[in-house]
């Protein structure tokens, strides 16, 4: 199969954005993390509720058997052939192979990456072509490969990808004493440096707790069409960044402003604000071990009672869009991915209290003393758990306890540090707890489900005590088909077929919809500044297509590598942006580690260093060359 008939296949993953013109800007694909958040901006003065809608009645959609293997289409040998740009070096002075690129597959094979779960073999053929001998199929793989994954240097790494590489073909297995004892080697490894094939290399000596700098590789990917001699880093999230954005010491940046600091920002004449996509957005992660959450009608008064296009506001302000469809997924793909019958039979809780309160006694709960008890006469009390340093998170989850304080429940709001929200997802050691609740990066909507659905989020046939939110995979649509989420989500994302994956999809919509395991409560949509002439120029105008991209995709990154962006004449050929990067001295500059400076950073500055091998473009749903020159699957 040529690239050409690949890209047809994959022409449903284009986001529907055409609606979505750029203006100002939201916050990040994944959730912003601040030292210390801006206090929440005040909630604005309800207005009247919508008429209440009622729900659909369920009706039969199409039952899946089993979910299918991620077979070949018809005609594909599963080989995924990828050839690299020739004349490309590390900033060591070697130069870029397929031996850096297959090297560090192995690696990534005793990491258990992701990428081997679709993965039978990676082959350099020759010096400048890799050979990915695929064991199936499905978005996601391409995504990995072509996109997300980035390669190491073999002249600092040789010694362990090629002991990876033995220890794979001798067909052993990832917990193995021998890989393990390797990968303990391996992060041991604490170099000097971190070489980059990409345009930028970070300078070890200015790395203090306030800033670093990337300095120049003149052999790295486009370095002559690339004018900025350095990129200036500052230490910080949201709260440390807003002064230097008010300062013009930054020109661009992808933290989490609240609506305070994006009206602050649109004072200055020079600032303009990038509104797009990011495919993400927060909601409420009921604890099912905990009553009374384990009611699928608590859950839902939870949803009517709930005016989301308010959260939104208090949130994000014009970058928070509330749920429309609440379908699990991003509304723009909603209409690309389920059908009109599936779309109508979707609830979407229109804010009605009077819908809530009848949901609640039909079970027994009662109001005393205008707060609502259980049917065991017990108070409903809980705490809704959210990382206290995500600004929008936090006012999110402060103006959801205030609207069910409002309602009669005793709601309140625990704050814990962003760095602990991996341990709270798998422990489940909370009431409510307030994570992603849409994730379209990579663009399929499985992606979002298989987020928050699958273990160590939601765990609930482990055999230990960390189930997660613990909802059971084994559920009933409302027509009464049985179903297995895992099977669903196997099938959601099998093949590269979009109509074979859409039955399944829609039946992950419904049940998401009907039982509510996740109460989204909006789309999160970018608010990044850029400085216009400060120290850069060239930009292109906010209704260029690029800015169809999420942030993942980064649209200020395509610009800087492409040689798009100038630097003002005059100035110091600098580009100043700021990421909470890892502290000295808890870094260390190994590419593997968990703890790897130059892999924790951010936008645009990650890719100046580890340029993708293609950039995905969400406006026409297709991968286009960087460092890579092409590829073929056949």
């Amino acid at each position: 199969m040529k690239k050409s008939a690949l890209l047809y296949l994959l022409v449903i993953f284009a986001v529907v954005l055409a609606a979505c013109s750029p203006a100002a800007a939201p916050t990040p694909t994944q959730a912003p993390a601040q030292p210390q958040p801006a206090a929440p901006t005040k909630a604005p003065d309800p207005t009247k509720a919508p008429e209440p809608t009622k729900a659909p009645e369920p009706t039969k959609v199409p039952e899946p058997t089993k979910a299918p293997d991620a077979g070949l289409p018809e005609g594909v040998s599963n080989l995924l052939t990828v050839k690299l740009r020739q004349g490309i070096q590390w900033s060591d002075g070697t130069p870029f192979t397929a031996k850096d690129l297959a090297g560090t597959y192995n690696i990534y094979w005793a990491k258990s990456d992701a990428s081997w779960g679709y993965l039978k073999d990676v082959v350099a053929k020759d010096d400048y072509t890799v050979e990915f001998q695929m064991s199936s199929l499905a978005p996601r793989a391409l995504r990995l490969i072509l996109r997300a994954n980035q390669a190491a240097p073999y002249s600092q790494y040789a010694k362990w990808m090629d002991q990876a590489g033995a220890l794979r073909k001798q067909g052993l297995k990832t917990d193995s004493d021998e890989v393990k004892k390797l990968l303990d080697d391996l992060y041991a490894f604490k170099p000097e440096t971190a070489p980059t094939y990409g345009p930028y290399v970070v300078d070890p000596a200015s790395i203090t707790e306030a800033q670093l700098e990337l300095i120049k590789n003149p052999g790295g990917y486009n370095a002559d069409g690339i004018d900025f001699e350095k990129i200036l880093v500052y230490y910080g999230e949201t709260a440390a960044t807003v002064p230097l954005v008010l300062a013009n010491e930054i020109d661009y940046v992808t933290h989490g402003f609240t609506p305070s600091d994006v009206q602050a920002f649109q004072a200055m004449p020079n600032i303009q604000i990038v509104r797009g996509p990011t495919g993400t957005g927060p909601g409420l992660w009921f604890n099912q071990a905990k009553a009374p959450f384990e009611k699928k009608e608590v859950r839902q008064a939870f949803a009517y009672i709930i005016d989301r296009d308010e959260n939104a506001k208090v949130a994000l302000g014009e970058s928070g869009r509330a749920l429309k469809y609440m379908a699990g997924f991003t509304d723009l793909q909603v209409q690309t991915w389920l059908n009109p019958d599936t779309i109508a039979k979707l609830n979407p809780y229109a804010k009605d209290l009077a819908k809530a309160e009848e949901l609640l006694t039909q079970i027994g709960f009662k109001k005393d003393n205008g707060k609502w008890v259980d049917d065991q006469g017990q108070p409903i009390k809980f705490e809704l758990s959210v990382p206290s340093d995500f600004a929008d998170w936090l006012g999110s989850a402060e103006n959801a306890a205030q609207q069910l304080k409002a309602f009669g429940f005793d709601a309140s709001v625990r704050g814990f540090p962003s760095s602990e929200r991996a341990t709270v997802q798998k422990e489940g050691k909370y009431d409510i707890l307030v994570d992603l609740s849409i994730y379209y990066n990579p663009p399929h909507p499985q992606t979002s489900f298989n987020y928050y659905l699958t273990a160590p989020r939601n765990n609930p046939e482990s055999k230990d005590a960390l189930k997660g939110f613990n909802w059971s995979w084994k559920q009933q649509l409302p027509d009464g088909t049985a179903v297995y989420v895992p099977d669903l989500l196997k099938g959601a994302a099998a093949g590269l077929d979009p109509e074979a994956q859409k039955p399944f999809i829609a039946q992950l919509s419904i049940l998401v919809n009907e039982e509510l395991p996740v109460l989204s409560l909006f789309e999160r949509f970018a608010n990044d500044p850029i400085n216009i002439g400060t120290r850069v120029t060239g930009w292109l105008p906010l209704d260029d297509k690029i800015y169809k991209n999420s942030q993942s995709d980064n649209y200020i990154s395509y610009q800087l590598l492409n040689g798009m962006l100038k630097p003002v004449e005059g100035s110091d050929m600098s580009f100043h942006t700021s990421w909470p990067f890892p502290q000295p001295p808890n870094y260390d500059l190994n590419f593997f580690t968990s703890s790897s400076l130059p892999v924790a950073l951010g936008a645009p500055e990650y890719h100046a260093m580890y340029t993708p091998l293609f950039w995905y473009l969400w406006d026409g749903a297709k991968y286009e060359a960087a460092v890579a020159e092409s590829y073929e699957l056949k």
